[in-house]
């Protein structure tokens, strides 16, 4: 039996270890799969898929495998019964517009994927909550998104391939999403004067090197309630010499494009002055209008 899927472990949904137990070291969630699968995911089977007749009360599974046919059998023949789906390496599927109608789905994540160039319609997703897409390499526009009536968890990016990037974050303004995840290579567009409005949002999480440190500012200076791993002058985390081999050092990455990683113990005071610099521009930038802030942009 495995776990209910809400806000608080979509996280580990996302990764695949919402349902695994550590002292039996084992999976206890359905995962649906080509037997001898591949690396690349293989091609899973219409009776693989029917293995779900057996679990009428399933209503949580990963599903590996589907070309764009069997994932419309899928959809068609199961997909009413499922309230999260994990869709792993399904790189064929090309057209996922028949998520649009399962108005009880609340919880997708879907990596890996080299067909799918946009998003469905999620007008009718009453019950979509989380939302998390990763790898897609041909995705480019989130366009559609701020049609999901309450999805609050969104998630697009990186997860293997360094490479994803999107147009613009521009159709999230507006949307009641709490928790925003860009874990992506680069933002086309990268204005960010959408965030003022998203009044619900709680927590934005990108790469510490994606924005530059006056941006990042901006928004510690005009969203004040908002958390995120990068949203600080500096992050801490414990680094690697390469030269001496020297491994669990006291380091920090001081946030924005361009900006040096500073080992704590013998570079203090340059850590001060960063983090000195980035208070006076959130002082700066406070009430400031984005376009005001940066007119190029």
């Amino acid at each position: 039996m495995s776990k209910i899927i809400t806000l608080d472990n979509f996280d580990k949904f996302i990764s695949g270890s919402w349902d695994y137990d550590p002292e039996k070291k084992i999976h206890s969630g359905l995962f649906l799969c080509a037997p001898n699968a591949d690396i690349g995911g293989g091609r899973i089977p219409i009776e693989e898929i029917d293995v779900l007749k057996n679990y009428p009360q399933a209503d949580t599974l990963t599903i590996m495998g589907l070309t764009q046919k069997t994932f419309e059998y899928f959809i068609h023949t199961y997909g009413k019964q499922l309230r999260a789906i994990r869709f792993f390496k399904n790189k064929m599927v090309e057209d996922w517009s028949l998520l649009g109608e399962l108005p009880h789905l609340e919880f997708v994540h879907f990596f890996a994927n080299q067909r799918i160039t946009k998003l469905w319609d999620m007008r009718r997703n009453d019950a979509l909550t989380g939302l998390s897409i990763s790898d897609f390499s041909r995705l480019k526009s989130i366009a559609g998104i701020e049609r999901a009536p309450g999805l609050q968890s969104f998630a697009i990016g990186n997860a293997i391939w360094l490479t994803m990037m999107v147009e613009t974050l521009q159709p999230l303004a507006g949307t009641k999403i709490k928790h925003l995840d860009f874990s992506g290579k680069k933002i086309g567009n990268d204005d960010l004067s959408f965030l003022l409005e998203m009044k619900d949002l709680e927590r934005f999480d990108f790469p510490l090197k994606l924005f530059t440190t006056e941006q990042v500012a901006w928004i510690v200076a005009n969203k004040p309630g908002v958390t995120g791993r990068g949203l600080r002058p500096t992050f801490e985390f414990m680094g690697y010499n390469e030269e001496t081999k020297e491994m669990d050092i006291p380091t920090v990455c001081v946030i924005g494009k361009r900006k040096p990683m500073l080992q704590i113990s013998t570079q203090s005071e340059r850590i001060k002055k960063y983090t000195d610099a980035f208070y006076r521009l959130v002082e700066k930038y406070k009430g400031v209008p984005y376009q005001v802030a940066f007119p190029s942009a």
